[in-house]
């Protein structure tokens, strides 16, 4: 009698690893086509299936009752997990390049910056949002590194890294505008 049990036991998990089989060939090739469209590539999307399957695996079966939406909805989360991650891997390498490349010393040029080239930026930095305006002045003109600018404003170092980034964004689509001054005139 045990043994029965023992074979029914064993059958039941061999007819899940074939209906997981068969869901894996019927669904994987469509989740990642879903992911590609979504602007991953074909390896990530592969590698979040892949992750998908492996949770489906290991979730209690009681917990699932629609296996291909548990799937689809898994997919989703991990798609959009990683695309956090990616913006937050961009936002930290260009503040990094911008620490790296960045002189603290201005160069005599600049120094002897014209009365029209102050007023624009003048304006540009007044048109800046309150915020990335005051996290832009701390770092570039008052020389404060990104941590003591999260400690001073009691905000994080991700969220100053984002201010700046917006602010610097600004910056240029203001001094591209037409001709490339805040105010319209041409800044060289």
């Amino acid at each position: 009698m045990a043994f029965a049990r023992g074979g029914e036991r064993l059958s039941g998990v061999r007819s899940m690893t074939d209906s997981l089989a068969h869901l894996y060939a019927d669904e994987h090739r469509r989740l990642q086509r879903f992911l590609i469209a979504r602007g991953l590539s074909a390896s990530a999307a592969a590698d979040i299936v892949q992750e998908a399957f492996l949770r489906l695996l290991r979730a209690p079966r009681e917990e699932v009752r629609d296996l291909r939406s548990y799937l689809f909805r898994t997919t989703d989360n991990l798609a959009i997990d990683e695309a956090r991650r990616r913006r937050r891997n961009i936002l930290a390498t260009a503040v990094e390049l911008d620490e790296a490349i960045a002189d603290p010393s201005p160069l005599p040029d600049a120094v002897l910056i014209s009365h029209q080239e102050f007023r624009a930026l003048h304006a540009a930095l007044a048109a800046l949002p309150p915020r990335p305006r005051e996290v832009l002045i701390l770092h570039k003109f008052e020389g404060m590194s990104y941590a003591d600018i999260a400690e001073r404003l009691g905000i994080s170092k991700n969220t100053v890294m984002a201010h700046m980034l917006r602010a610097m964004l600004c910056l240029k689509a203001s001094f591209s505008a037409e001709g490339g001054g805040a105010d319209g005139s041409s800044v060289r």
